[in-house]
């Protein structure tokens, strides 16, 4: 998705998109390794890494949805279960 966008530097792009500078390895880790299972898009052009401000722009908004999914306290069956008989037992005491 790069081909037809402006390419820039890793930090310049993450400034110029965010409007904070980060660390160059951190940078280099987005485009390599990844964030919550998402690579920032770039290309290695002449011994630099490149992206774009609208890759940024994907890879934040990407993460940031991943957070959110995962910020959601997910319950396993036996808390749920649990919880059903707490209330049960709090609903029976109140019928009493």
């Amino acid at each position: 998705m790069l081909e037809n966008e402006k390419k820039l530097p890793l930090v310049p792009a993450v400034e110029a998109e965010t409007g904070r500078r980060v660390h160059l390895c951190t940078a280099l880790r987005w485009a390599q390794q990844g964030s919550k299972g998402i690579i920032l898009e770039s290309v290695f052009l002449g011994g630099r890494r490149l992206t774009s401000v609208e890759a940024v722009r994907r890879f934040v908004a990407a993460c940031s949805e991943r957070a959110q999914a995962q910020s959601v306290p997910q319950i396993t069956p036996r808390q749920a279960a649990a919880i059903a008989e707490r209330d049960a037992k709090r609903l029976a005491k109140r019928l009493a």
